[in-house]
């Protein structure tokens, strides 16, 4: 199992626009059960609101698999993950400003985060999660995005908006200078500097 690249993951969600339709179900997702559920204050569990999110927000990935022939939706220990490309398998995570993932450390979740270890029945894939940020009271969304780790190792996150995927930064292109001795500076002779005297003046 490789780990996961994030040039390449990149490269997936500009893909069909898959960057802003990830952030849209997970942006119209939370704003579904926001305005849905105004009566969640109330409630004991954030367990709770983080189980509805989730079903509001899935339910938009599924349309979003409908929609693109290179998504393919695959249901599994009650949970469900999408399957990009046949390359990359993504799942819907709530974390929090660090980008630490609320799971119950179960086998399965341990195991999902060590790219040495295939699951599901699926080889070769590149395992990350789509991730959603509340702001400190739950009140809020404050960030969506894709973020990788192995074995609780931050290893990279791109983040998504209302236009897709962030681009990254680009790099200058590297040109090597090139060595032209013509151009090179040279001092002068004796007879363009002032003061000084021709040797057949010495004599």
């Amino acid at each position: 199992m490789p780990l996961p690249l994030e040039e390449h993951v990149r490269q997936v969600l500009l893909e069909n626009d898959r960057g802003l339709k990830l952030f849209q179900a997970a942006s119209d997702g939370w704003s579904a059960f926001d305005t849905g559920y105004p009566q969640r204050h109330q409630w004991r569990r954030k367990s709770t609101s983080r189980a509805m999110v989730w079903e509001e927000v899935v339910k938009r990935l599924v349309a979003v698999a409908a929609d693109d022939q290179g998504i393919t939706v695959i249901e599994h220990s009650d949970t469900l993950s999408l399957i990009v490309d046949d390359e990359v398998l993504v799942r819907l995570k709530h974390a929090d400003t660090g980008l630490i993932t609320r799971n119950v450390p179960t086998a399965e979740a341990q195991d999902f985060d060590n790219h040495d270890v295939d699951l599901y029945g699926f080889s070769g894939l590149q395992r990350v999660k789509l991730c959603y940020v509340l702001d400190q009271f739950e009140s809020d969304l404050i960030w969506v995005g894709v973020s990788a780790s192995n074995k609780g190792q931050f290893l990279w996150k791109i983040e998504l908006n209302d236009v897709g995927a962030i681009a990254a930064p680009e790099m200058l292109p590297f040109v090597e200078a090139e060595m032209n001795t013509a151009k090179l500076a040279k001092l002068k002779s004796n007879e363009a500097v002032p003061g000084k005297k021709k040797k057949n003046d010495e004599k």
